[in-house]
């Protein structure tokens, strides 16, 4: 099983590449998601995995432009054509989950993420309809217990195992090949107190 991770230099793509003994593709490697997209997307064909996982920042950030949205629609139409069995996982927040007003510091980053969960959930119909042969699943999620959210001001102690992540990619992979995950949500509690 070969895995290509965008943005696998830290946190949960770095988990996941070391997990699954898979590559990174990042800035560090001169691979923009923000402007390679094509480039990505012909990469890509030569996994059976393709972990949608950099993000490129809020879009009110000039140099955001819903990059992961734009990665993966190049990666489905390049698998599409191509005929590709695999599976792409697309990196999605909680964050999305919630109508906030508009604030210029955060949470326009809802918007992004939102935007990534309804067109993963766009290739998930496709699948189910017998558009394509690969399938698509978005992985939405609350806090992770990373290097940088501990070293927030914000942190509790608490957030998800990034091996429960990995896990659950191990867990999707051995599923029927007429069966797919649309989307699954992990959550944690951020007061729990062992």
């Amino acid at each position: 099983m070969k895995v290509l991770v965008t943005g696998g230099n830290r946190g949960l793509g770095k988990h996941l590449v070391e997990t699954f003994d898979g590559v990174s593709i990042s800035r560090t490697d001169d691979i923009d998601i923000t402007q390679d997209h094509e480039h990505i997307a012909k990469l890509s064909l030569n996994y059976d995995i393709f972990v949608n996982n950099a993000f490129d920042g809020p879009p009110q950030e000039s140099w955001a432009n819903f990059a992961q949205v734009n990665v993966l629609e190049a990666v489905y139409d390049s698998w599409s054509k191509h005929n590709k069995v695999g599976h792409i996982y697309n990196i999605g927040s909680v964050g999305e989950k919630h109508i906030v007003a508009r604030d210029h510091s955060f949470e326009t980053y809802r918007v992004a993420k939102a935007a990534l969960s309804h067109a993963s959930k766009q290739c998930t119909a496709s699948f189910k309809t017998n558009k394509v042969p690969f399938t698509t699943t978005v992985i939405t999620l609350d806090r992770l217990d990373t290097e940088l959210s501990r070293s927030r001001l914000t942190w509790t102690g608490n957030a998800i195992n990034l091996k429960d992540i990995s896990n659950f990619i191990k867990y999707a992979q051995n599923l029927d090949s007429n069966t797919c995950i649309e989307e699954i949500t992990f959550y944690c509690n951020l007061d729990y107190k062992a």
